[in-house]
């Protein structure tokens, strides 16, 4: 009995060894195994001198290869859909926007374009006012990533019989949207309450229960994208982050390889894209300069406004 005992005694000391060692190396895997990855989440926003070294992968050159990564990156443009698209199903119905301009739901808004778009209604006080805070900060980084004439926002009223369109200007003036020509078109659409269901139904914007469905208190707070050019679709809680949002629309929008996947391999790399595109861009002012003469070089040698030198590329 006695021998047993010490058996079972040597096995279970054993195990903890062995349970101790294991979480050493899962731990020291977290840390050092994954490319990018640092001591700290905060230590991704330092700038790259500032950042501790970890193992192989947290160095600067782990970094360069990075930025060499997201360069190599295929930036030709896809080839659009020539089959048959989601959209030749979708309704045609006639909706009029908060500047009383009359818009065909598939010709004008969906056909060939990039557009991102939401339900709401202007005397909504739960999700609405953050699902349209979310779009239009969307507005802003996706006009600057895509250029303001390649996408639109629309956002189409649960609530027709009370949202004409003075009260979508109203609500607009309240948003404090713009008509800047630096920012996408944005269009806060109303209609009849039976073209608004057919829409909604097409865009998959409703609840399959039909009493959670017709309380319009109730409304999913969703975006939904679509690129109609590569007849790509998706949908997303307004709830997600912003980065995710931003992230899901150039999943589906982008126009490229690198534009669909690039910040998605910055983020799961552990950098930010914000870091790559600057840390690329001081490498190729740095070459420019290194490659011509003082008195050739002008346009792209020219120091700051501030005075300051120029970056220099990474190492």
């Amino acid at each position: 009995m006695s021998s047993t005992n010490g058996t079972h005694k040597q096995t279970g000391v054993m195990f903890r060894i062995e349970v101790a060692l294991l979480l050493s190396i899962v731990g020291a895997g977290v840390w050092m195994g994954l490319p990018g990855c640092s001591s700290t989440v905060s230590d991704v926003r330092k700038p790259l001198q500032e950042r501790p070294v970890t193992g192989q992968f947290g160095t600067p050159a782990a970094f360069e290869h990075l930025v060499q990564r997201t360069r190599q990156m295929d930036a030709r443009p896809l080839q659009s859909s020539t089959g048959p698209r989601v959209s030749d199903n979708f309704p045609d119905v006639v909706l009029t926007n908060h500047r009383d301009q009359k818009l065909r739901f598939r010709s004008d808004l969906v056909r060939d374009r990039i557009a991102c778009f939401a339900m709401f209604y202007t005397r909504c006080t739960g999700s609405c006012p953050g699902t349209m805070s979310k779009v239009l900060a969307l507005r802003r980084s996706l006009s600057e990533e895509f250029g303001a004439e390649n996408l639109h926002f629309v956002c189409i009223t649960l609530d027709p019989e009370f949202d004409n369109v003075d009260a979508l200007q109203k609500y607009a003036a309240t948003l404090n949207i713009s008509d800047s020509p630096d920012l996408a078109d944005i269009h806060l659409c109303t209609g009849t309450k039976e073209d608004i269901d057919a829409v909604r139904r097409t865009l998959g914007m409703y609840d399959l229960d039909p009493e959670v469905d017709a309380d319009r208190s109730q409304h999913a707070a969703m975006l939904v994208t679509g690129n109609d050019r590569f007849n790509r679709w998706a949908a997303s809680p307004s709830g997600l982050k912003l980065v995710d949002l931003h992230e899901t629309v150039l999943r589906i929008a982008g126009q490229s390889e690198r534009q669909r996947f690039a910040t998605r391999f910055a983020r799961d790399s552990g950098f930010s894209l914000t870091a790559l595109k600057e840390t690329e861009s001081s490498a190729l002012s740095h070459a420019c300069c290194e490659s011509k003469a003082d008195g050739d070089s002008g346009k792209c040698c020219t120091k700051p406004e501030d005075g300051s030198e120029l970056p220099k590329a990474a190492n």
